[in-house]
């Protein structure tokens, strides 16, 4: 071995804990850019090889009922290549074991399954008899949730029909990888159900004999959608038909869409926050090294080392360093990945879903963290390699010290001796205290920028269905129907309190963009709906004007006084314009909101409502369930209370690992910033130290006087941190934010009190494993000066 390569071989074993405190920043930085593409492969590879396998459309449409002759015009249309026409509808149904009634999507099967689009995937039992009418089956995450098994037998009501079957099998469908609930984006697979079953069997469950209702296309590479879309609108618009939609705005590949943008933008925030810190540390670290060794330097120069030969130790160790943290971050972020994967497969059902180590992003973020701890390294080594053998080998020249600011504010007896000295080291070394006062202040920011998600989700739950939305059930009708039907349902067993609403699918136009959504028709003086500005006032409802979510708004470019085109893709589609009258922060999703009747009076129909919100009685709910599942007309059910259950227990799981995953790497800066600043400290100060024992400072004072100086950085970073957190709160908003959810960047005492105290426990830490080093001094060999 080299006598180089034995000298990087001794400092680094001598120096091993501050590089692996160093090297555990590389390897966070790693493994957040392991863990998330190498889930994002995961879910990609999955959806690609599922959606290929099943002939996953390319685009769809809905109609109310279009003869099935129509399907030779929809396949005529330039650019597609195959149009596949089913029947779907939607009914109630009850399930043993289940108090509220199960959401029941029936839809036909294809007859020819070789030009079939949107294909089942079995994974047990068998298909149904395409002769049969009481067969079925279901969707495997609806039968796993509500407990049904092969064999069992369930009715529901289709468009006032009984339809009884028998489940024969379980399956997985692309167009229901991710099934949300009606009033939530969060799933509700117990209470949501999809169903297929032999086309002859559905027609007579729907009365649709040679019709369909619903439409999937598979379009041709470079071929325009926005062209097919207004053929197929075209196509279907004699037959009630809504607006077609590619498959970005398909409900289950837009929510998974957006999740795959979610573990990009991880992959892009956090890893350089990790690298910067650690290059900094490396700059630190080694340019001490050089400087306690500036006579070795200088000796191997004597001896005829070149420049590059003599500073290569420094470059090599700054190598080394990253090598490991890279490691250790690609090892971490392959198990942070499976981690990830895991909980996945309970919102994402595919055949298979299996963890995928992304090589690719290991070696690019193992490059990165390389250069990260050389580009920390590179002043040092320059200043070592610039070092004569001469100068190198002369005593450093001590520091001149003067009287400073601080120094006239510590005179006097107030001040001991020890408190003196921490004050005045801070005071001659600005920058080095500056740099670690950063990067403490960084983990902080990480901690409180990362804990504000639990707050903000409790916001949103609480403007959502506390504030906004006061009801307690909600009900849907398969048709708009007479107010008088309400009537009706204020009659149902435990109902209280009932008001009418009336929704219907609409496209808005401004400042030449277009969005697709529903407009809500309430009542202008209800209370168990009503849309709240930003100051959780109602917004009132002015004549034909809009009331827009601030969400929709900032999509349009929409504010209060601009008018927006509105044109209706329910019914016989009339289009307004009508005025902007006022925003709604509404977090989660893309509404605008009207009075009832003013929204009847534009479509052109009598007093009609879409459905009811209600208060019912808790302890009446199950008589409640009952009596609206005997009811034909009713087609859908929500409940507050368990949608909000729902939501709480997924976002209880889903960010229990995520925040555990970003409190242990904001916990390593913390750790890693404070370690090796004391460390660095102890390394220059230890022959100081010994000299204040010798005086007569006892070991607690000498400690108080080493870690003293962490303590006062670790408290400056407080407020520095907290501020950063607020800003990393508001930009992870911006990033995360979807269609479905807004987050507010709301954080409350609960939040900062945790990150606080994380912070501290890190920081204590690391300066008791510093401290205790003084009560291990051996003063004659810390003192001992060479001749």
């Amino acid at each position: 071995m080299k006598p180089l390569d034995r000298k990087l071989l001794r400092d680094l074993w001598r120096l091993k804990w501050q590089m692996m405190a160093i090297a555990l920043l590389i390897a966070c930085g790693v493994s957040v850019a392991v863990m998330s593409f190498s889930a994002q492969r995961a879910l990609m590879d999955a959806q690609a090889a599922f959606y290929s396998d099943t002939r996953f459309a390319d685009a769809f449409a809905q109609t109310k009922r279009a003869p099935i002759s129509r399907l030779r015009d929809l396949t005529g249309i330039d650019g597609v290549t195959a149009a596949d026409v089913r029947i779907l509808e939607a009914g109630l149904m009850n399930v043993p074991g289940l108090s509220r009634p199960v959401v029941a999507r029936l839809i036909s099967l294809p007859e020819n399954e070789d030009h079939a689009l949107n294909r089942v995937r079995l994974t047990r039992g068998r298909m149904p008899e395409p002769r049969r009418i009481d067969e079925a089956v279901a969707l495997k995450a609806f039968m796993d949730a509500a407990g049904v098994k092969l064999g069992d037998r369930l009715t529901a009501v289709v468009q006032g029909r009984a339809f009884t079957f028998t489940v024969v099998g379980a399956v997985l469908s692309p167009e229901y990888v991710y099934v949300p609930a009606p009033e939530s984006f969060m799933p509700d697979d117990a209470h949501q159900a999809v169903l297929w079953a032999p086309r002859p069997a559905v027609e007579r469950a729907a009365g649709m004999d040679g019709a369909f209702n619903t439409v999937a296309l598979k379009l041709a590479p470079g071929a325009s959608v926005p062209a097919v879309l207004a053929d197929v609108d075209r196509i279907l618009a004699p037959y009630g038909g809504r607006a077609a939609y590619a498959r970005e705005d398909q409900a289950s590949h837009a929510f998974l869409a957006a999740e795959l943008k979610e573990l990009s933008t991880s992959a892009s925030i956090l890893p350089p926050i990790f690298l910067i810190i650690a290059a900094g540390l490396v700059h630190l670290t080694v340019s001490r090294l050089v400087d306690a060794e500036r006579e070795q330097i200088g000796l191997l120069k004597a001896f005829g080392y070149r420049d590059g030969e003599a500073a290569a130790p420094y470059l090599r160790m700054a190598v080394a360093i990253g090598l490991l943290g890279a490691l250790a971050g690609g090892l971490v972020g392959g198990a942070l990945g499976a981690a990830i994967v895991d909980q996945y497969r309970e919102y994402f059902r595919f055949p298979v879903l299996a963890v995928r180590f992304h090589g690719l992003a290991f070696a690019g973020a193992s490059a990165v963290g390389v250069m990260a701890t050389l580009a920390g390294s590179l002043a040092a080594v320059r200043r070592a390699a610039a070092l004569s053998p001469a100068v190198a080998m002369q005593p450093l020249r001590p520091a001149t010290y003067r009287a400073g600011p601080l120094d006239r504010l510590i005179r006097g007896p107030a001040v001991d001796q020890a408190t003196r000295v921490i004050i005045r080291n801070l005071e001659r070394f600005p920058v080095r205290g500056l740099l670690a006062t950063l990067g403490l202040a960084a983990s902080l920011n990480l901690l409180v920028g990362t804990q504000f998600l639990f707050d903000s989700l409790d916001k949103v739950v609480d403007q959502a269905y506390y504030r906004t939305q006061r009801w307690s059930e909600s009900i849907s009708f398969a048709e708009a129907r007479s107010i008088v039907a309400l009537g009706e349902i204020s009659r149902l067993p435990g109902a209280f309190a009932a008001e009418p609403v009336r929704v219907v699918a609409a496209r808005l136009k401004a400042n030449g963009r277009a969005e697709l959504t529903r407009v809500v028709g309430l009542e202008p003086d209800g209370v168990l709906d009503r849309p709240l500005d930003d100051h959780d006032r109602r917004a009132p409802f002015k004549g034909r004007g809009l009331v827009v979510s601030e969400a929709l708004a900032d999509r349009l470019g929409l504010r209060p006084g601009d008018s927006v085109r509105v044109e209706v893709i329910d019914g016989r589609g009339p289009a307004a314009v009508l005025p902007i009258t006022g925003l709604a922060r509404d977090y989660s999703g893309f509404s605008a909101y009207m009075d009832r009747r003013r929204l009847n009076d534009l479509m052109g129909e009598g007093d009609l409502a879409s459905g009811a919100h209600l208060q019912v009685a808790e302890d009446r709910r199950a008589d409640f369930y009952r009596a609206i599942a005997r009811t034909p007309q009713i087609v859908g059910s929500s409940s507050r209370d368990e949608t909000v259950a729902n939501w709480r227990r997924a976002m209880a799981e889903a960010f229990r690992v995520t925040v555990s995953f970003y409190v242990g790497f904001a916990g390593a800066i913390a750790f890693g910033v404070a370690y090796n600043t004391g460390r660095i400290a102890l390394s220059e100060r230890a022959r100081d130290l010994a000299t204040l024992r010798v005086l007569g400072f006892g070991q607690g004072e000498c400690a108080y006087i080493l870690v003293g100086e962490l303590a006062v950085l670790a408290l400056v970073a407080i407020p520095l941190g907290l501020l950063g957190g607020q800003a990393l709160a508001h930009g992870l908003v911006a990033a995360y934010s979807r269609d479905e959810v807004r987050l507010p960047p709301i954080i409350g005492a609960r939040s900062y009190g945790i990150s606080l105290l994380a912070y501290l426990t890190a920081v204590t830490g690391a300066g008791v494993l510093v401290a205790r080093r003084i009560w291990s001094f051996d003063l004659v060999s810390v003192l001992k000066t060479r001749d």
